[in-house]
């Protein structure tokens, strides 16, 4: 704690901004393999395929608006100190990328190894029109609802519970978690879209929306402190599950 105290903020800046800015350098040739065959798909018998690559674009503007977030973020009021809270909030935050690191390091260790994890993750069965169109319009809408967060939260965006700036307009008029709802939403439908029906995959999905729901209460522990009676006002006009 004292070494994550005593680094300057701006280390992390650069850190989360490499990050995703690099994540999304690796994504940017799906554009260039064929637009219009990212996404999910559905084949009918007729032969014609119904495809949504615009799901892949407003992931990928998600990670742009958190690059620049980076980037441009406020200092905050004070810093995360607590070892715990630090752990969750960076657990839930990077949780969907373990699959993806996974399977690079079982393909950098033996390519049978990551294409047996990829059967396991993926399956061999095909969608089905109603999990391809349940899934996808939940990607839509949680992505798009991320994209409207991010905007609104920019500048005041935090990884762990920092306090920088009370949002209360745009998406926190209405929710007082709008990015974490989004996220919730959108990892639902990729997971109902693309992943195989298994207990591995149905826990981890719902322990990715614990961590997210238990990052929601540090937060707002995090903001009451910093914005108080402002802060409590907002809270009753906002929805939240906790």
């Amino acid at each position: 704690m004292r070494l994550w105290l005593w680094t300057p903020d701006w280390v992390f800046r650069v850190l989360g901004a490499s990050f995703f800015v690099g994540f999304l350098a690796y994504r940017v040739t799906d554009y260039y393999d064929g637009f219009w065959t990212l996404g999910p798909w559905y084949k009918f018998g007729s032969g014609y395929t119904l495809r949504v690559p615009w799901v892949h674009v407003l992931v990928d503007a998600t990670y742009l608006l958190i690059a620049l977030g980076f980037c441009f973020r406020l200092p905050p009021r004070s810093r995360a100190s607590r070892g715990r809270d630090i752990v969750i909030a960076l657990s839930g935050a990077f949780l969907p990328f373990a699959p993806i690191v996974l399977e690079w390091t079982l393909g950098w260790l033996s390519p049978a190894w990551s294409s047996a994890f990829q059967s396991f993750r993926w399956g061999d069965k095909p969608l089905s029109l109603s999990a391809m169109l349940s899934g996808t319009i939940l990607i839509l809408l949680g992505n798009a609802l991320d994209v409207w967060g991010y905007g609104t939260l920019f500048r005041s965006l935090s990884i762990v519970p920092e306090a920088r700036e009370l949002k209360v307009r745009g998406a926190y008029r209405l929710v007082r978690h709008p990015v974490y709802l989004g996220q919730i939403m959108a990892q639902g439908g990729a997971w109902l879209c693309f992943a195989k029906t298994h207990v591995v995959w149905i826990t981890f999905y719902f322990c990715f929306v614990a961590l997210q729901l238990y990052r929601s209460k540090l937060e707002d522990r995090v903001l009451e402190q910093a914005f108080g009676e402002r802060y409590r006002q907002w809270k009753q006009r906002t929805f939240w599950f906790i």
